[in-house]
């Protein structure tokens, strides 16, 4: 399996909460990669932190044959 690819962010700032949202689409895959954050760099972070957790396999880089 191959090191995931992340698209370029797509960082959204919710105007009530001031928090920001940030969504990444990882290549190969249907799965877009999620977080939260007070800053839009804890948001990224979030995202990929997450992603790793549900995924821990993917950032192995195990041959896959």
């Amino acid at each position: 399996m191959a090191v995931p690819t992340f698209s370029a962010p797509e960082v959204t700032k919710d105007g009530v909460t001031g928090l920001y949202h940030v969504s990444y689409t990882v290549s190969g895959t249907d799965v877009k990669a999620e977080g939260v954050g007070d800053t839009e760099y804890q948001a990224k972070r979030h995202a990929v932190v997450t992603y790793r957790k549900a995924n821990p396999l993917a950032f192995l880089d195990i041959p896959t044959e």
